[in-house]
């Protein structure tokens, strides 16, 4: 059974904020709004939700907090605003801590961090000292920054490995391979052993492979902000009519913010024979590159109908790549003369 990656790299940041703050706001912690502001962050640093008008992430991150903030205050009653308007606001500025802790600021020395951490905490926060707090401090990161290394690592293997290359002119988008490191007996030729290899059932199982050693990889651009990056990846056409094992292969990469880093190839005879499928998989959320393959005929009217893939692909072989060439500023896709 295989699973989804990025929910289970998300567990992990919650668990880390939920600890952090229980612990740093003691007396000032409830569990309602820290959950609400939890669920905020997610949003703004995972998928990127939020003020697009901040040039700095942080500063996004923390506007899309602050509106937040504003909506919780709003559904206060009268009776109790003052003191869960303190309770929310010390939630905020905890945040410009967590910022540091996740990745999206930076700091020289995590020992240094954690004393400065714990001094301005009982200035700013007006809360209780604890004993032995920056050793707490200290701990509760470096620990948290280790599990989420160890987790990404946990999906690294000898037997394969990603070919990922960028595609010519095109900003931000690789194309990937999946390659096997192992040796096989030496009876069997190339020949024989690349059509075992892209074929039928191996070829269906390495798709899973492949996807669950990119996530990790679009996860770390996540991390460092870059929403950005595309990788076009190969999708069986022998997994059309096996609904089950479709949902087995796409759950590795079922989640909006990988979804969206990960565009899945499909041919134009593929996609006319399977319309409906690939319609409901976009609905899902998936994203998809067509390849224009020689049943296509290039009209105006056909490239309009290919307007819901992100990319278009022409082989340069293609009978059809002079015709697209003509008529590709009337195109609304990214076109790439490559597959």
């Amino acid at each position: 059974m295989t699973t989804n990656i990025m929910q289970q790299y998300i567990k992990i940041t919650k668990n880390f904020i939920k600890t952090f703050t229980k612990m740093f706001l003691a007396e000032k912690y409830n569990e309602k709004i820290s959950n609400e502001y939890i669920k905020t962050y997610i949003e703004a640093r995972i998928y990127n939700f939020g003020e697009e008008k901040q040039r700095f992430f942080y500063r996004r991150i923390y506007e899309t907090l602050m509106n937040k903030k504003e909506e919780l205050i709003e559904n206060l009653d009268k009776k109790n605003k003052e003191k869960f308007t303190q309770i929310l606001d010390a939630n905020l500025k905890l945040y410009q801590y967590i910022f540091y802790a996740d990745g999206v600021r930076k700091y020289a020395d995590l020992e240094e961090f954690s004393k400065t951490i714990c001094e301005e905490r009982e200035k700013k926060f007006n809360v209780e000292p604890i004993k032995k707090l920056e050793n707490k401090v200290y701990k509760i990161i470096k620990q948290y920054n280790e599990e989420k290394e160890s987790f990404l690592k946990s999906f690294d293997t000898k037997d394969f490995s990603l070919d990922i290359q960028k595609y010519i002119l095109i900003n931000n988008t690789y194309k990937v391979n999946l390659n096997y490191n192992f040796k096989l007996p030496y009876i069997y030729s190339n020949k024989i052993i690349d059509e075992v290899y892209n074929e039928g059932t191996i070829n269906e199982d390495k798709l899973i492979i492949e996807y669950i050693l990119l996530v990790p990889i679009c996860i770390k651009d996540i991390m460092n902000s870059d929403f950005d990056t595309k990788y076009l990846v190969d999708f069986a056409n022998t997994l059309y009519k096996k609904e089950k094992k479709i949902k087995q292969t796409l759950r590795v990469i079922d989640d909006l913010a990988i979804q969206d880093k990960i565009i899945l190839k499909v041919t134009y005879t593929d996609f006319i024979e399977n319309k409906d499928l690939i319609y409901s998989l976009m609905q899902d959320g998936f994203k998809f590159a067509i390849i224009i393959d020689d049943n296509f005929s290039v009209t105006d009217a056909n490239l309009r109908k290919l307007n819901v893939f992100s990319y278009m692909l022409v082989p340069r072989k293609s009978k059809n790549y002079e015709k697209i060439k003509d008529k590709e500023t009337k195109i609304n896709n990214i076109v790439i003369y490559d597959l």
